[in-house]
């Protein structure tokens, strides 16, 4: 009967409140929206008993993880939705925890005031001496690295067949053979060609030592002529 009557009223409206009607509704989903925007949120954290700031105390999101740290004078900032939960703790101190109302739409201020706490170490058991089984047992279990590869290199290979000095021959008429390969082959070629220089080597030494011996004989003659002159 509700809907019927909406559609009616929607009906017999006419336009111009109909259109307001219309601006009406975008206002208050608006507003609806705008609730859940971010908030600002500052806060003061201080000393349940002396009132004192604290600093460096820890304020973290449970939703995102992510916060803050509050800095000399206890004072933090973070932004914040509707409905989130803060987690504020310290070392010394009992952990709190602050919920942001649900139907907050503007930035808020806060103080916390926290209480200490005692920490509580488990018991530490001192035992004199050593307990040689154990040892011994860690010895048994350790893992021994394996012993090094001795890497044995195979021996050089033998040839197939015994070398043995080959002794060149000088070409004769008893190795027919080795005349035509001395008159036709490159090397005795090379070996003749040699063989020419180094014979004009020697000839011209010959000629060299011929003439020295030619001119301290001709000097020597000149001077026994100068002698008997005089």
């Amino acid at each position: 009967m509700f809907f019927l009557k909406e559609i009616d009223l929607f009906i017999i409206l006419p336009g111009r409140y109909f259109r307001a009607f219309l601006i009406l509704i975008c206002f208050c989903a608006s507003i609806n929206l705008f609730g859940q925007t971010n908030l600002r949120l500052t806060g003061t954290i201080r000393h349940a008993q002396t009132k004192a700031p604290l600093e460096s105390i820890t304020i973290i999101k449970t939703a995102t993880g992510r916060g803050t740290i509050s800095d000399a004078a206890g004072v933090f900032k973070i932004n914040v939705l509707p409905g989130d939960t803060l987690l504020i703790r310290a070392v010394g101190f009992k952990s709190q925890r602050y919920v942001v109302h649900s139907r907050a739409q503007q930035d808020l201020t806060v103080e916390i005031l926290l209480e200490e706490g005692s920490l509580e170490l488990p018991e530490v058991k001192i035992v004199g001496g050593l307990d040689y089984e154990k040892v011994n047992r860690a010895l048994r279990n350790m893992k021994k690295p394996p012993p090094p590869k001795v890497v044995v290199k195979p021996p050089a290979p033998k040839p197939l067949y015994e070398e043995k000095e080959t002794v060149p021959v000088a070409p004769s008429l008893e190795n027919p053979a080795s005349l035509l390969y001395d008159m036709l082959s490159k090397e005795g070629k090379d070996k003749r060609k040699l063989e020419e220089i180094l014979a004009e080597e020697a000839a011209r030494k010959n000629a060299l030592e011929e003439k020295k011996k030619q001119e301290a004989y001709d000097s020597l003659f000149l001077n026994r002529n100068r002698d008997i002159r005089r």
